[in-house]
């Protein structure tokens, strides 16, 4: 035990701390920002000075800061200044929330809403260019899928685009006219259109960090558009960034990266360059990812790679002989083996041993696949909320792939039992730690379900390895950052409770930066 003037100690608690060391502890001491005591509350107390700030937990659980290891953290925030059509409950709902917002906006100029889930509603059926004619006239008009990789627009949208029937991925009817409905491609072109400014990123960026702060979320591998980076950098700057960022760069930005020689890991305690993100197919959601076989609820569609297999195989290659890490998404099963295929061909060529590359979403793996991936140690970075949206016997999962394939859809227990390399992260559907642990604990096959102590790992002490900083994150051990979540009860005992714990306290570099009170919250 280190001895000196510590800053603050925390006593009294439940520390989870997920080292192998001391699994459990009653106090911490916190010294410039780093844990430097894990023990009893008499061994940790009696070395603090008078002057040291002192923190009862009140017997409450402590856990080591939620690491989030797939977000799309400005775009969170951004999303909420926007129509947020999450909440509804049928199309007619959202569509009289867009309406609603139309009113409240100058005659011209775009109405935008966000995250429309057709699964959530009763006909399930996507929103069109004809709802959006009815609900927004007079305004281009376009409403995301929460997935990201479909989108709805309006008549005046499309005249605005410049979007036709031989646009790439805007999808027609029988008779060759535009529904209105945009994927993959097609989406970037309204994406591209809209894009928030500076000033209105920079306050989606404050609305998640209080967002995240809520969730005991202290650190983020964030994959953000090219320009986010530098608010990170500014909010760094000026002492004003309150999680910890594993940025991941869009994979056309790869050759800049290497001219300057921007190499995965460079930055500091609070922002590092991460890997390349890459997009090898698109989403169950939209129908858009890679399977061998058809949607069940929609004959004749396989979906399709976003990326020729050759094209994919020059980025991969470029990416890991730099030594550059790799997170590429992969949905279904063609678009995995497409994406191991690509991995296992540049592993062969040589470079870097150990770049620790990422699968991101790994939704339907095959048994060879995860016997592959072990082999090459590949890490699977999947999203345990997603069974919570989705799983289920009468979820869009079952929709699209049937009971089958859905009951070996994320089979995280299989991940495990392959010994893969695990982390989990949420894609901000929903962003909320324990809501993902709660998923993945009671999901509803045996090829999913993990025990408690297995999914706070993937959001903890093995998420940490993925960006190269176990020992310093993920545990709460002497030498680490002191970053922690204090939680209204022991997500331990009662397992099928998980989702409807709080978090009470959320500490950064040992201050705290959130605190929920009785009837209301301080951050």
């Amino acid at each position: 035990m280190r001895t000196g003037r510590y800053d603050a100690v925390f006593f009294n608690g439940h520390i989870v701390t997920m080292s192998g060391k001391r699994r459990t502890a009653s106090a911490l001491a916190v010294e410039d920002g780093r844990i430097v005591s894990v023990g009893g509350d008499s061994e940790v107390r009696r070395s603090a000075s008078r002057g040291c700030a002192k923190h009862d937990l009140g017997g409450r659980t402590v856990v080591p800061g939620f690491i989030d290891c797939h977000t799309h953290f400005i775009q969170m925030g951004v999303d909420a200044m926007s129509v947020d059509l999450g909440s509804s409950r049928t199309i007619d709902e959202a569509l009289s929330m867009m309406k609603a917002a139309s009113g409240k906006v100058p005659e011209g100029e775009w109405v935008i809403g966000a995250n429309w889930k057709e699964s959530a509603w009763p006909d399930g059926r996507f929103i069109t260019r004809a709802d959006l004619d009815a609900c927004c006239p007079g305004h281009p008009a376009v409403a995301h899928r929460v997935c990201g990789h479909m989108s709805s627009v309006n008549s005046q949208a499309i005249s605005m685009l410049d979007i036709d029937a031989r646009t790439r991925d805007a999808v027609t009817d029988v008779s060759g006219n535009l529904t209105g409905i945009l994927k993959e491609s097609a989406v970037g072109i309204v994406w591209s259109a809209t894009a928030p400014d500076r000033a209105r990123k920079i306050k989606g960026f404050r609305i998640a960090i209080r967002k995240a702060h809520s969730m005991g979320v202290t650190s983020i591998h964030d994959n953000g558009a090219s320009d986010d980076f530098d608010i990170f950098r500014t909010a760094e700057s000026g002492g004003k960034l309150g999680v910890r960022v594993w940025f991941n760069t869009p994979a056309k930005n790869i050759d800049s990266m290497l001219r300057l020689s921007l190499s995965t890991g460079i930055g500091s305690d609070r922002l590092r360059f991460g890997g390349v993100k890459v997009f090898c197919d698109g989403a169950l959601g939209a129908r858009t990812a890679a399977l061998s076989k058809d949607y069940c609820d929609d004959p004749g569609n396989k979906g399709a790679l976003v990326i020729e297999p050759k094209e994919l195989d020059a980025v991969v290659e470029k990416a890991h002989h730099a030594g550059i890490q790799l997170a590429i998404h992969a949905i279904g099963d063609m678009g995995i083996g497409t994406t191991i295929a690509s991995l296992e061909l540049a592993l062969k060529r040589g470079g870097r041993a150990d770049c620790r590359h990422r699968i991101e979403h790994l939704e339907l793996p095959s048994k060879e696949h995860l016997k592959t991936m072990r082999r090459l140690r590949i890490i699977a970075s999947m999203q345990p909320n997603f069974i919570g949206e989705w799983g289920g016997t009468d979820g869009m999962y079952r929709a699209r792939l049937g009971p089958e394939r859905t009951s070996r859809n994320n089979p995280f227990r299989e991940v495990l039992g392959n010994r893969i390399r695990l982390v989990f992260g949420s894609d901000c559907m929903p962003f909320s730690p324990l809501y993902g642990i709660h998923s993945a604990v009671n999901a509803p096959y045996a090829s999913q379900r993990m025990e408690v102590g297995e999914a706070l790992a993937a959001y903890t002490r093995e998420a940490s390895f993925a960006s190269f900083e176990e020992g310093f994150k993920g545990t709460l051990s002497e030498g680490g950052f002191a970053d922690f979540a204090v939680l209204s009860a022991d997500p331990f005992v009662e397992p099928t409770k998980v989702s409807s714990l709080a978090v009470l306290k959320t500490v950064v570099n040992g201050e705290i930066v959130y605190e929920r009170k009785k009837g209301g919250v301080s951050s």
